[in-house]
């Protein structure tokens, strides 16, 4: 019995010797493998479990006017990052994040999913520019919250709120599609870049080079210590051609008028809402003032701009996104008419003195094109810019002939992309001739389209920058420059990166006698013509003006208003293109806008 005993003693001390041993084997064969085969391997994932890396953007460039000002820079304010790896696991991290930063914990997952495609096991911003008292919630619950960290990070400023917003532009996270462009000049997802404007057009510059700074984890993902640190460097600064005190001006005149129009019964002027003013030197192409109505703030787009303000300009008919003075698109009107007089001198088919009678009526066939009631009756080429006489365009123009007067119009600025640089890039639009109809319509062109275009309507759909181009080039006598609007990049330590000097495009051969004609019949416009009541008691004697109003019919609205004009007369440094969408006349919306610009330039009314 003592013996049964001991044998089945030994048998079970035997099979649980066998089983040491085959644990024991086991443990052995996985540790050769973890250590050997995988040795290199799950180091380095250790490696990476211990430091967690977060990159900082350097603070972007700024950018000044001509005189030095400050018109945008950046700020200091917080960040909130996280490693989704250390996040997206733990309920209540999840669940206080979601709270104190006021975003669903589906947006939470969703941010956090598409940053860690590209940055594994490392820290991406979650919230930028989060408000003070988010950030104290934060720092008081820092022990439990494993993979958050709280950064200083700069932010974009633009102290004048929505001022030039289309000219500055705004910035907002990169997205994939950028990402596959931009990621091999060292763009990472969550970078902020420039969208539009002058944000986007130089964002390489203004970027700078960013900081980076490497945690060493435990792990759950607390931080431990700061193992590596690099400084960022601070972009690089843009001096703009922009005179903030004529911007300043600008802004202030157009929302002043459509702000006294909306407030009027008249149906004819209280659905003006909308309008754009360049102001440009003549001499180079520089740009003093661009001013796009209506407008947005940037400093909505600095952190996060909720889905509310969003939809609300996106949803806004008057596109506060578009940049009027580049993209918007006119008929205009008779600013266009100094083209059709120089056509006609510069091809010798009228003389100054020649004289046209205008009975308030042109018959084209069947057809009549109206002028004013009562009419003009005899005029010379002057006198018909100086009152704007429909019936002696039509004349020229059906002398010169449609290619010819397109022609004209095209070496003179109109219908051409003129190469200013900025984003979005400026349209072409269009300048129409029977070859254009024939080849996009494939229809006849009919001898009332002539006597149309030659007064700015019809297949004539130009941008407020074209106009300005071609006041400037009747302005300086047949220079053609690019428009500008930075003359010098430098860096943080004030030195040059980049300077920009003026370009000439083209010169075009224009008899200065029939220049002369022209500027003469402009100057009447402002002394005796549509424009007189506007510049009443301006001081024309000192610094005369010279300009052309222009009314555009538009079909379902009313009219735009327009005013093109140059001064002094004789040595010309500034040309002010002003336009008021369904404003009306020229003369009543767009010229007196005009004035306060040059009053402004010239410290006229001022002791």
């Amino acid at each position: 019995m003592q013996r049964r005993t001991i044998k089945g003693l030994e048998k079970r001390i035997k099979v649980v010797s066998a089983m040491v041993l085959l644990i024991f084997a086991l443990l052995v064969s996985r540790l050769w493998y973890l250590q050997i085969i995988k040795g290199e391997e799950k180091y380095k994932e250790s490696s990476q479990n211990r430091m967690r890396p977060i990159r900082i953007t350097a603070p972007r460039g700024n950018f000044y006017d001509r005189r030095g000002e400050l018109l945008v820079t950046s700020r200091f304010s917080h960040v909130v990052s996280v490693v989704p790896e250390d996040v997206k696991d733990n309920p209540y991290v999840v669940r206080f994040l979601s709270q104190v930063l006021e975003l669903s914990e589906t947006e939470l997952f969703q941010m956090m999913e598409e940053r860690a495609k590209y940055q594994k096991d490392q820290y991406v911003p979650l919230k930028r520019d989060v408000n003070p008292v988010a950030i104290g919630q934060i720092l008081e619950a820092k022990l439990d919250l494993p993979g958050v960290v709280v950064e200083d990070y700069p932010v974009r400023y633009y102290p004048k709120g929505d001022w030039a917003a289309q000219l500055f532009g705004y910035l907002g996270e990169i997205n994939e599609q950028e990402l596959s462009r931009l990621r091999e000049r060292g763009y990472s997802l969550g970078d902020e870049i420039g969208k539009m404007g002058l944000e986007k057009t130089y964002d390489s510059y203004l970027r700078g080079e960013g900081a980076l700074r490497i945690w060493e984890v435990d792990r759950i993902g607390q931080p431990l210590r700061l193992l590596e640190e690099k400084k960022y460097i601070p972009g690089n600064n843009l001096h703009l051609t922009i005179d903030a005190k004529l911007q300043e001006t600008a802004e202030r005149a157009i929302r002043d008028y459509l702000a006294w129009a909306q407030a009027q019964t008249n149906p004819n002027l209280n659905k003006a809402n909308a309008g754009s003013v360049i102001a440009m030197d003549p001499r180079n192409g520089e740009i003093l003032a661009m001013v796009s109505y209506p407008e947005f703030d940037p400093n909505l787009f600095v952190g996060n701009i909720s889905s509310q303000a969003f939809r609300e300009l996106i949803n806004n008919p008057l596109n506060p996104f578009s940049n009027r003075v580049t993209n918007g698109q006119f008929m205009p009107g008779s600013s266009f008419k100094p083209i059709t007089v120089i056509a006609a001198l510069e091809e010798g088919l009228v003389t100054p003195d020649e004289v046209f009678e205008c009975t308030g009526v042109v018959k084209v066939g069947n057809r009549q094109l109206r002028c004013t009631t009562p009419p003009h009756g005899k005029q010379t080429v002057i006198e018909a810019l100086k009152n704007s006489c429909n019936a002696v365009m039509a004349e020229l123009a059906f002398r010169v002939g449609p290619q010819k007067l397109a022609g004209y119009a095209k070496l003179l600025g109109l219908g051409v992309r003129s190469g200013l640089n900025l984003d979005p890039a400026e349209l072409q639009g269009l300048v129409g001739d029977p070859e254009w109809k024939k080849k996009e319509r494939n229809e006849v062109w009919y001898p009332m389209e002539t006597a149309l275009i030659a007064i700015g309507q019809s297949f004539v759909s130009v941008t407020p920058l074209q106009i300005a181009q071609l006041y400037s080039v009747i302005a300086n006598g047949g220079t053609v420059y690019q428009p500008q609007l930075v003359t010098e990049i430098t860096n943080v330590s004030g030195e040059t990166v980049r300077k920009f000097e003026p370009r000439v495009v083209r010169r075009i051969k224009l008899e200065e006698k029939n220049l002369a004609v022209v500027k003469e019949g402009l100057r009447q416009v402002v002394t005796d013509g549509t424009a007189r009541w506007a510049f009443y008691g301006f001081p024309l004697k000192q610094i005369p003006v010279a300009g052309k109003t222009g009314t555009a019919e538009n079909p379902g609205k009313n009219d735009y208003a327009f005013f093109a004009s140059y001064a002094p007369l004789d040595q010309p440094e500034l040309v002010v293109v002003v336009v008021i969408e369904e404003g009306g006349f020229g003369s009543q919306a767009a010229a007196p806008i005009a004035r306060k610009i040059y009053e402004a330039y010239f410290g006229i009314g001022k002791e």
